[in-house]
């Protein structure tokens, strides 16, 4: 658990398209067996135990594992825009009023991209000092389209992202498009 607590995000990140939360890791079995020094097998076991004590939340792929410390006074004090579990809940077990409980991929999908692009927001909307509104707002709109196929937004797509230097460049084209315009018009 201790490792666990020393090597999750402090802050939110995007690592090859997917948000890491704080309180949030990407790892695998066979990665944290390395780094502890552990055989994979001894891992697997702390990690049942920590989920079974509900410390931790697993959501696995074929390629990596995500981990949420879910009891931690060091990440529940902290504003996190999503407190959603990542593991969904069976659909087997019943709610206190017995109504079972049913979510759809679709649904948590939908709910992950507006998480997404309301972090995206808050981030755009925090230069509003150095840019016009609707600038961001031109901005915002064009780079939250979701790609169909792969369930990202455009700005994910990007391999390279700084996201001040993304809006200069907007700014500047826009700029230089408008007044272009103008001089056209004139003529």
């Amino acid at each position: 658990m201790i490792h666990l607590l020393l090597k999750c995000n402090y802050t939110t990140k995007n690592w090859q398209g997917h948000i890491i939360y704080p309180g949030e890791l990407i790892t695998s079995i066979k990665n944290l067996s390395k780094e502890l020094d552990l055989s994979e097998n001894i891992i697997r076991n702390a990690l049942k135990k920590l989920k079974t004590t509900k410390y931790i939340l697993t959501q696995s792929t074929n390629k990596f594992t995500k981990i949420k410390i879910t009891k931690s006074i060091i990440y529940n004090d902290k504003p996190i825009s999503s407190n959603q579990p990542i593991e969904v809940p069976n659909t087997n077990k019943k709610q206190s009023n017995n109504k079972p409980i049913t979510t759809t991929n679709k649904v948590n999908k939908e709910i992950e991209i507006k998480e997404r692009i309301d972090i995206f927001k808050t981030q755009i909307f925090n230069f509003r000092n150095q840019f016009p509104m609707d600038v961001l707002q031109q901005f915002f709109k064009f780079w939250t389209e979701e790609n169909k196929q792969t369930g990202r937004l455009r700005f994910e797509e990007e391999k390279f992202w700084n996201l001040e230097t993304r809006l200069s460049n907007w700014k500047n084209y826009n700029t230089n498009s408008t007044n272009k315009k103008k001089i056209y018009t004139n003529r």
